[in-house]
């Protein structure tokens, strides 16, 4: 293994921003990726060392502690050849299908498939000894890594950053300035604005129009002894189930269209006016169709409580408007509360009732007013409250980052040493990625039902990833079977 570090002086430092340096963010988001190309990985290092000495770029480079707060320091290294990631390389001289653990890694099938994320893919997703978030932090480590692995046909890219640099959506920013540097076109790498002056908190506190009183969610707030009974009904599920699996989902474009399709018609035939019938997105009825398999197999129906991140990007006008990006923390959530008896009806009710706490969340007004109550929280605690609904509601956490098309974004081509997959069956262009999930190396959430969405693949299959119970992956892989099924009959295709 080739390990890559760097030690020099500070040059410059950028503050942490409020919504940044908050202990649920103290850990390291892992993005998975799936290259079916043999790609330069000194190529990748360097090109992504590179974007992190472009402007305000350079913000994602080195943390340290201050006075007891956490800042971002620069370094440039005057060491020739050092860079501003922790870069590591595997190499294997077989291809990924010979290989006795890659071989189970998510791939595309011929239809819907569950593909259990083991343990023992660990290897491919970090360096050995990854360290703590402290550690990182007392031992000045650069706080990108850049973890590797080669085989003679495919390559698996593993990037990670703490939490605390940056969202998803800065993430995104990074994969394209990422593929700008590599194809040599520096002038396209996205600007950086907000990097050390908080622009979320000043949008936040200058609009005087919004006050608390306005914030509509207030009145669903868990605490004092309803906060408790939740608590202790969360370690009381726990105990008495088993533990929950954590699987990538793949499902191909004409089965999703298929299960699409039925559940509006349900919406349809439930709807009271023809002419009226509700709006639900894509992402509703997936979110749904989890949430009502999780609801459906449970011994006695309780209430859910779906938590659905929130880019705020897209919701505060003065952000809005900026031309650039933000790389930093900019999520809030939506709540959908299902009562037991929508839950365990149709995945059309659920869809539709989801649909409708969306939107009176999501707006402008609600988004600034949630902004606000947050700010208050780390003021007086250090630390958000975020737990709505009922005391007894099963909770399932949502990040749907389909929209974003990060499959689509990237562009290593560039980087490419040799074509793996062929050209007679590969669906996606050459460099590009094949798929990839989240993953987080200290896993807080493997006691929560969970689900990443990640979006559609090259060729129009969809890619997510949950962590759910296993009598809910069964209802789920029964599902996928029938709507595969009822497809190969109404295209005129055997089952098989």
């Amino acid at each position: 293994m080739k390990v890559d570090q760097h030690s020099s002086e500070y040059e410059e430092v950028y503050p942490l921003h409020k919504l940044d340096d908050i202990e649920g963010f103290r850990n390291n988001v892992i993005w998975m990726v799936r290259f079916n190309d043999v790609l330069d990985a000194e190529k990748l290092a360097d090109s992504l060392s590179r974007l992190l000495e472009i402007g305000d770029w350079k913000k994602l480079v080195n943390l340290d502690k201050a006075d007891g707060k956490l800042e971002v320091h620069f370094q440039k290294s005057s060491t020739p050849g050092s860079r501003n990631v922790f870069f590591t390389h595997d190499s294997y001289e077989m291809r990924i299908q010979d290989h006795h653990v890659a071989r189970r890694l998510p791939n595309a099938t011929d239809g819907p498939s569950t593909h259990l994320i083991s343990e023992d893919f660990r290897p491919f997703i970090a360096r050995p000894n990854f360290p703590t978030f402290e550690q990182s932090v007392r031992q000045n480590e650069p706080q990108i890594s850049l973890h590797v692995t080669s085989f003679k046909d495919a390559t698996l890219v593993a990037l990670s950053w703490p939490h605390v640099l940056m969202d998803a959506s800065a993430g995104k920013a990074l994969l394209s300035g990422w593929s700008a540097v590599l194809a040599g076109r520096e002038g396209d790498v996205p600007v950086v604005i907000g990097a050390r002056d908080d622009i979320l908190l000043q949008a936040a506190m200058e609009d005087k129009a919004v006050t608390s009183k306005e914030f509509k969610l207030e009145k669903n707030r868990l605490t004092g002894v309803k906060l408790l009974v939740f608590s202790l009904r969360c370690l009381w599920d726990k105990f008495w189930n088993p533990p929950r699996q954590q699987r990538t989902v793949f499902i191909p474009g004409a089965v999703l269209d298929k299960l699409k399709a039925d559940v509006r018609q349900e919406i349809t035939e439930e709807s009271q006016s023809s002419q009226n019938v509700p709006f639900v997105s894509e992402g509703d009825i997936l979110i749904s169709w989890i949430c009502q398999a999780a609801a459906s197999t449970m011994s006695k129906p309780r209430p859910l409580a779906i938590m659905s991140f929130l880019d705020v990007r897209s919701r505060i006008p003065e952000i809005r408007k900026s031309a650039g990006v933000f790389l930093q923390n900019m999520v809030l959530s939506t709540y959908a509360f299902i009562s037991p008896q929508t839950a365990t009806s149709s995945i059309g009710a659920v869809a539709v009732s989801h649909r409708q706490h969306f939107a009176e969340q999501s707006t402008d007004a609600q988004t600034l007013s949630f902004l606000k109550s947050v700010y208050r929280d780390i003021d007086a605690t250090k630390k958000p409250r975020l737990i709505f609904g009922e005391p007894n509601s099963v909770p399932f956490l949502i990040n749907n980052v389909s929209k974003a098309e990060l499959i689509k974004l990237v562009d290593f081509s560039p980087a490419v040493l040799r074509q793996g997959e062929s050209l007679e069956t590969r669906k996606n262009p050459i460099g590009t990625m094949v798929t990839y999930w989240n993953e987080g190396l200290e896993r807080g959430w493997s006691g929560f039902n969970v689900c990443w969405m990640q979006g559609r693949d090259h060729d129009g299959n969809f890619w997510m990833m949950a962590n759910l119970l296993p009598r809910t992956w069964a209802k789920l892989e029964e599902d996928l079977r029938r709507l595969h099924e009822e497809n190969l009959l109404d295209s005129g295709k055997e089952s098989f």
